[in-house]
C-alpha cells in the first residue's frame, strides 16, 4: 500500500498542519486548575520540539492584559523556537486580531493544532472561530487547562459539538512519525515519546 499525500492525507503529517502556542504566560498559568502547571508548560515545550522535528511552522501569541503589556512566554517554550515573532494582543479572541491571524493564513496550513489557555476562554474562542473559517482544529487535551474542571469540560463540549477534534501529545508525535522505517527522525520521536512516557517505556 502506497503512503498517502502528506499534503492531503486526513491524518496529521509536517506538510499539512501548523502549531499554534497561545497564551503560555505565567499569570494564565498560574489560573490553570485542571492540570498540573509544570506537566502543562513541559507537554507545550514537548509540541514545539515536536514542531520542529517535523517542520511544522509555529505560531506564538501572548495577551496584553494592561497599557504596561504582558509577559512573554515563559522561557521553557520560547527557547525552543526563539525565531518565531510573539505575537502581542488586546483581544481574548486571537482570531480576531490582524496580526495573528496573518499569521496563520501564512503558514498555508489548514489543520491547526491547538495548545493556548485557558480553555473556556481564550482556546475555545480561537478554536469556534478557526473552524467557522474553514480550518481543521485540533486540541491537544495535555497542553490546554481551565480555570475549573467545569468550566474546562463545558470548553471541550463546545468545541466538539463545533467539529473540534481532540489529541494529545503522545497521539500527535506518533501521527506525525507514522513510520519507525522514517530514519530521519525516528531517534528523536523516540526520546520524545520516552520523556511523554517515562524511561521504562521500550519500543
Amino acid at each position: 500500500m502506497s503512503n498517502p499525500d502528506p499534503l492531503t492525507d486526513r491524518l496529521l503529517t509536517g506538510e499539512n498542519a501548523a502549531l499554534l502556542i497561545v497564551d503560555f504566560q505565567p499569570p494564565q498559568i498560574t489560573g490553570v486548575t485542571t492540570i498540573d502547571h509544570a506537566r502543562l508548560v513541559e507537554n507545550a515545550a514537548m509540541l514545539c520540539r515536536a514542531a520542529r522535528l517535523f517542520r511544522l511552522p509555529v505560531v506564538l501569541s501572548t495577551l496584553k492584559r494592561s497599557g504596561n503589556g504582558g509577559p512573554p512566554t515563559v522561557p521553557e517554550i520560547a527557547e525552543i523556537v526563539p525565531d518565531v515573532p510573539q505575537i502581542v494582543r488586546t483581544t481574548l479572541n486571537p482570531w480576531e486580531d490582524d496580526y495573528f491571524l496573518d499569521a496563520v493564513v501564512a503558514t498555508g496550513r489548514r489543520k491547526l493544532i491547538f495548545a493556548a489557555l485557558w480553555s473556556e476562554v481564550v482556546l475555545s474562542f480561537a478554536v469556534l472561530s478557526a473552524i467557522q473559517d474553514g480550518y481543521d482544529a485540533y486540541i491537544v487535551i495535555d497542553a490546554i487547562g481551565g480555570t475549573s474542571e467545569l468550566a474546562h469540560a463545558a470548553a471541550l463540549c463546545r468545541m466538539a459539538e463545533a467539529g473540534a477534534n481532540q489529541t494529545s501529545c503522545v497521539q500527535l508525535i506518533c501521527e506525525l512519525q507514522r513510520d519507525c522505517g522514517r530514519t530521519a527522525t525516528v531517534d528523536e520521536f523516540l526520546r520524545l515519546i520516552r520523556e511523554i512516557k517515562g524511561p521504562q517505556w521500550v519500543a
